[in-house]
């Protein structure tokens, strides 16, 4: 599928008031996180099909719209990725993404702003590969439709399992010069057995997602499945 970035007058007409937009203190983002996994508990020689439902928001410590955030790194304790079983460009995930876009220099959001609510889907991509493609009503994102997709790779989750890795371009975090995308909540379902369980200490399974934004912010924020 071809993909494009669609741009509108609604986007320029933010820019307008760029020249006057003051700069403000950095930005100190805040993060919560939730997920869900449904399976039996597996072993390596045994792996048990698994359903997995993730989210995170994403805020500012003082009521600002939050930086923008570049890698996450979303990991499982005792999952392994089964891409290599699946066929390639195979759906495997699909969710939806609340963001808000704001101008660079007034990350209040007060004096130019909008949501943007976008859908995406994982794609399977080989072994230890995915690609997220993000899509929606233009009408609803300030004249934002399709966006190119991201590729993603599956890498080790300290402590045993896997860890679903990308980086967000700059063209996505910034879809016209002036402009920044910040992500505020995610939902996202991955379809059963693309991840598989091969067991896990305890009675809840460890998650963790690192967050890192563009000005090199790392936070790991850590929960259980």
């Amino acid at each position: 599928m071809k993909h494009r970035l669609v741009t509108t007058v609604g986007l320029a007409g933010v820019l307008t008031v760029a020249a006057v937009s003051p700069a403000l203190a950095a930005q100190s983002n805040v993060y919560a996180v939730k997920a869900k996994v449904t399976s039996a508990k597996g072993t390596k020689a045994k792996p048990a099909k698994a359903t997995v439902k993730f989210g995170y928001t994403v805020g500012e410590k003082t009521g600002l719209q939050p930086a923008a955030v570049k890698r996450y790194t979303i990991g499982f304790a005792g999952m392994r990725s089964n891409g290599a079983k699946f066929a390639k460009g195979a759906l495997v995930g699909q969710g939806t993404i609340d963001n808000f876009v704001y101008l660079s220099t007034d990350p209040s959001g007060k004096s130019a702003g909008f949501p943007c609510a976008k859908q995406l889907k994982i794609y399977n991509a080989g072994a230890n590969k995915a690609t997220i493609s993000i899509s929606g009503d233009a009408a609803k994102c300030g004249g934002v439709g399709t966006l190119p997709d991201i590729p993603a790779k599956f890498v080790p989750f300290k402590g045993g399992g896997t860890a679903l890795q990308f980086d967000v371009p700059n063209n996505i975090l910034h879809p016209i010069a002036g402009l920044t995308v910040a992500v505020r909540s995610v939902q996202s379902t991955l379809k059963n057995g693309f991840l598989t369980s091969v067991g896990y200490k305890g009675a809840k399974r460890p998650v963790a997602v690192t967050f890192l934004t563009e000005d090199g912010q790392t936070s790991t924020v850590k929960t259980t499945a």
